[in-house]
């Protein structure tokens, strides 16, 4: 396994000519070895990882597939989705850049419309009260123009933008998007304020499923634990924890 090393916008990158997943291979490579800002990144990877288990479609040299560690030092364990917003919310900067009606789909998941063009995954560590590192897997769709599998809705940057981008410069410019919001990792409200504002479906009725059944309501935002806040038709507030209520 092929690896080169090399700093970019701030971070240390391991660049491997292939990897099973990037998470796990940051999970590999254990507590002593890992820093603050480092990025383990292929652009093969063989079996990445969607939310529960979901495998996430990534055609070799076409996108980019990397976790990115963090280790912020004395955030405390419950303001750890500040980690969760600052990710979500430096990928969305970056692609702003590019297209139009970008958000973010609690809880960090980002949409190019209706459409899925990044998807994040992120462990956490706690170590007593405190965050002792985070694990920021990012699949970022970019020069991708056909997708094979049964997920509903991806998109790439080059199939709305109609032109391919390099990916190293790329990745830089994710990266430096990232690592300014992971500066304000310790001003937990400026995050939740900006994060709300590009909140997927943030205005509107809409449908939505928990365990109960089918329902209609309003996003009114998230509380201190990253839940997501809504208000259904009957006026009733609803609190919900990752997994636990379906966008329909």
């Amino acid at each position: 396994m092929d690896m080169q090393e090399y700093q970019l916008s701030g971070f240390r990158i391991l660049e491997y000519d292939e990897l099973e997943s990037t998470n796990s291979e940051a999970a590999r490579l254990g507590w002593k070895e890992l820093e603050d800002k480092m990025v383990i990144l292929t652009y093969r990877q063989t079996q990445g990882k969607g939310q529960v288990g979901n495998h996430w479609e990534s055609e070799p040299g076409k996108n980019i597939s990397m976790t990115v560690v963090f280790k912020p030092e004395g955030l405390l364990a419950g303001e750890q989705f500040a980690v969760s917003m600052a990710v979500a919310l430096g990928t969305h900067d970056f692609l702003s850049r590019y297209v139009e009606n970008v958000f973010v789909k609690w809880p960090n998941d980002v949409y190019a419309g209706e459409r899925k063009i990044a998807g994040i995954l992120i462990e956490h560590a706690v170590l007593g009260r405190e965050v002792a590192f985070s694990f920021c897997g990012i699949g970022l769709n970019v020069n991708q123009s056909r997708f094979l599998s049964d997920a509903p809705n991806p998109v790439s940057l080059v199939q709305l933008t109609g032109t391919e981008k390099n990916l190293t410069e790329t990745l830089a410019e994710l990266l430096s998007a990232i690592g300014r919001r992971y500066e304000q990792v310790y001003d937990y409200d400026k995050l939740e304020k900006d994060f709300i504002s590009v909140l997927y479906r943030r205005e509107g009725v809409y449908r939505w499923k928990d365990e109960q059944g089918i329902f209609r309501a309003s996003v009114l935002g998230i509380n201190e634990y990253g839940q997501l806040l809504l208000r259904d038709t009957e006026g009733k507030e609803r609190v919900y924890g990752f997994k636990e209520v379906a966008y329909l």
